[in-house]
């Protein structure tokens, strides 16, 4: 394995063969989750809810490169769940995102990479401006529907969320 920094807010990490097979992993079968759970473990890092993964799985390696993200997430809420479904898979590919319902509306919290917004929700859902606090707030007392990739966990369950965009 090999973690290489691409400036302060970015590295890659490259596995090789002999660590996926050790780990039982076969590179084009790797899920977001799987390699968050693989970067956690190399990092020895309890959280990685807020970086965004991009995964190059070859024939018998994998490459992830790791993005950190700004630490504050930006709210967007959605009036049904079909449109919150079109706005996942609008999210690209390992986009840090948790996903809540309080009081019948759906709040989607992402955590962009460094200087960047993601315009394509904006088309599906309305921004709203709040403190990085707010999410306390979303985590004790809304609905806790998807934590860390909302895009990924839903894709799981529903079509339209399975294959969101690639980076």
């Amino acid at each position: 394995m090999d973690i290489q920094a691409i400036g302060s807010r970015a590295f890659a990490v490259y596995i090789g063969e002999p660590e996926l097979q050790k780990r039982h992993i076969e590179p084009r079968n790797i899920t977001v989750s799987t390699a968050r759970e693989l970067v956690r473990n190399v990092l020895d890092c309890p959280d990685t809810g807020t970086v965004s993964l991009e995964l190059f799985p070859g024939r018998h390696e994998l490459l992830i490169f790791v993005r950190r993200s700004s630490g504050e997430p930006e709210f967007y809420e959605f009036s049904d769940f079909e449109t919150v479904l079109s706005a996942l898979a609008a999210l690209p590919r390992g986009s840090a995102s948790s996903l809540f319902y309080l009081h019948g509306v759906y709040i989607l919290a992402v955590w962009p990479g460094e200087g960047a917004r993601i315009q394509a929700l904006c088309e599906f859902g309305r921004a709203v401006k709040r403190e990085p606090a707010y999410l306390l707030h979303l985590r004790e007392h809304a609905v806790t529907i998807a934590d860390g990739d909302a895009s990924e966990t839903l894709g799981r369950y529903f079509s339209c969320a399975a294959s969101p965009k690639a980076p």
